[in-house]
């Protein structure tokens, strides 16, 4: 019997596993307790657990000794709505218990089959003279597209050339590492790079192309909602957590107000100095609304000079040092200088990290991590509905960080956690509206 097609339901179209002894395919949606599909853009995989009532004697029979797969196909109760499906490799089974007679129930964790293999395929190439998104894209296709089908779907243009070696290192790691290194070609970029799969595909995308997207979902919190009423509630806010509001001090040490980096350059034999300071560079960069987390009082205390330093190790001044050029002009084309963005991106993740709201919202197969949402909340205080107001700072435009799909026993049951950021507030925080 399939559920009412409603918020808070959703459809277990597909749930089997394949024995690595037999290759049998067992469905196994009738012994499925709670299921969690997780992504995260911090994450270069997606992951599932599943809680199996094993009243058939499968964990014996099929058997489950490590390694099966297990495919899946899952989705919100809705016709349109887009299925999230794939398979995994089961890798992990633990907290084995009987329940009653002759039945168990134990928890089983999934991960995608590149993932489990990415310490057996290393990448040894060099690239010279190469752009970092053109690097991505040759590892990716090299390494990771020959063990899945999955897309490097979306990868966004890097500026410069980079000369480098990858010596026997994985390919994700060898991803994380770009990640780092890559200088968005948008000025208007900190070049936080991260490297993520979700239910689409794989990404290579900064902070600013994800939050320049526009919001894939609105939802509301409804704090006056009649029981029975259904019109608004696949928009509506279940539960809204601010995990963390602000942090000041959190933002001093981190370089949030301010960073100073120090690169040496060991071909012209000295330092050289940058540095992002909040009150002089803040509008430099693209943001998801209009005004800034720090009020202007105290950006002008503790915005105008640094408090965090970092040192690296850099080269890439040698393209203007003469006794260089004329013996290789190449150098002059290529270069290497992640000093000049790494005060913005320290700022940028000190920022993202000084605002994360948790929300649960009935479940949404078509919310994936890295979509730009909008949370509509209204002002606390008494005040008469007719005059409530939303709030700005609660409110407004967020990133999707990390997504929880949760599915009860058969998916009759559908919630979806979705942890978001924002860097800005869409309210003035002098007050006005």
């Amino acid at each position: 019997m399939l559920p009412e097609q409603r918020s808070g339901t959703g459809l277990l179209h597909t749930l089997s596993i394949r024995s690595t002894t037999t290759s049998s395919i067992t469905d196994i949606k009738g012994l499925a307790g709670e299921m969690s599909y997780y992504e995260s853009i911090d994450s270069p995989f997606v992951s599932m657990t599943l809680s199996i009532i094993d009243g058939a004697g499968l964990r014996t029979s099929l058997p489950i000794i490590g390694g099966e797969t297990l495919a899946y196909n899952f989705s919100d109760s809705y016709p349109s709505s887009p299925r999230i499906g794939g398979a995994m490799r089961l890798y992990k089974l633990s907290n084995k218990i009987r329940v009653k007679q002759n039945v168990d129930a134990y928890d089983t964790f999934m991960a995608p089959e590149e993932f489990l293999k990415d310490q057996y395929t290393l990448v040894s190439n060099s690239f010279e003279n190469r752009n970092v998104d053109e690097m991505v894209r040759k590892i990716f296709d090299d390494h990771i597209a020959p063990i899945t089908s999955k897309k490097l779907v979306t990868i966004e243009p890097t500026d410069g050339l980079f000369t480098s070696a990858f010596p026997r290192i994985s390919p994700f790691t060898s991803l994380r590492y770009l990640s780092d290194e890559a200088k968005a070609a948008d000025r208007r970029s900190t070049s936080n790079y991260f490297f993520f799969e979700n239910a689409r595909g794989y990404h290579f995308v900064s902070f600013q192309y994800l939050i320049r997207q526009p919001p894939k979902r609105k939802f509301y919190l409804l704090e006056d909602y009649l029981e029975n009423d259904r019109q608004y509630d696949r928009n509506r806010v279940i539960s809204i957590q601010e995990a963390v509001s602000f942090d000041m001090m959190g933002g001093v040490t981190s370089g949030q107000f301010g960073t100073q980096v120090l690169s040496l350059d060991p071909v012209a034999k000295r330092f050289r100095t940058s540095q992002y300071l909040h009150n002089r560079d803040y509008k430099n960069v693209d943001h998801s609304d209009k005004n800034s987390l720090i009020s202007p009082t105290v950006s002008n205390s503790f915005g105008t000079s640094f408090s965090r330093e970092k040192f690296i190790v850099s080269d890439s001044y040698r393209g203007s040092l003469s006794f260089v050029t004329e013996r290789e002009s190449d150098t002059q084309n290529e270069y290497r200088r992640r000093q000049e963005f790494l005060g913005f991106e320290t700022a940028s993740k000190a920022d993202i990290l000084s605002n994360v709201t948790k929300v649960m919202v009935h479940g949404d197969s078509g919310i994936c991590a890295g979509d730009t949402i909008e949370i509509l909340v209204p002002q606390s205080g008494e005040s008469r509905i007719s005059r409530r107001q939303f709030d700005g700072f609660v409110g407004g435009k967020y990133l999707v960080t990390a997504v929880a799909h949760r599915l009860g026993g058969a998916g009759f049951t559908y919630g979806t956690v979705l942890e978001c950021v924002k860097d800005s507030h869409s309210q003035p925080v002098d007050g006005r509206q």
